[in-house]
């Protein structure tokens, strides 16, 4: 029987778990997520007169790769034991829903007209998935408190 996944196998670097090729098969969709969003937003800066639909279908496309990385993430969180897949299934829910929440927010102040700086046209991609990452951060660090 194979050796359950660990979070600290490819979340804390200089633990004794830690497994830089393991790490690199869990984030690598992520990575070439990143790389593709910033290339299809350098693309895009040059070409002004592109359609609408072009320019909007070619910042999707992002998305590819990032739901292979969700695939890829939901794979190793099925590979750990009961109480960890817990934990991480509780995060990423608290994560999500909360990004949706707040996306919410954003959106419905923007409607009536509030500044809100950067963030006049809502949540980019990239603003999305920070704020997810950051909320599971905050969601693994409660779930883990929890179950101590």
């Amino acid at each position: 029987m194979n050796k359950p996944n660990l979070i600290e196998s490819v979340l804390q670097p200089c633990s004794e778990h830690y497994s830089f090729k393991k790490d690199l098969r869990l984030n690598a969709w992520m990575m070439v997520a990143t790389a593709v969003y910033v290339a299809i937003l350098a693309l895009l800066k040059q070409h002004p007169e592109w359609s609408p639909l072009t320019r909007g279908l070619l910042t999707l496309t992002p998305m590819i790769p990032g739901v292979l990385y969700v695939r890829t993430c939901l794979r190793f969180i099925r590979g750990m034991d009961e109480l960890q897949r817990r934990i991480q299934m509780e995060a990423w829910l608290f994560a999500a829903l909360a990004t949706v929440i707040i996306g919410t927010v954003i959106n419905n102040l923007n409607a009536q007209g509030v500044e809100l700086g950067l963030l006049k046209h809502g949540l980019s991609l990239l603003d999305a998935f920070a704020l997810t990452f950051v909320l599971w951060l905050v969601g693994t660090a409660r779930a883990n408190r929890r179950y101590k």
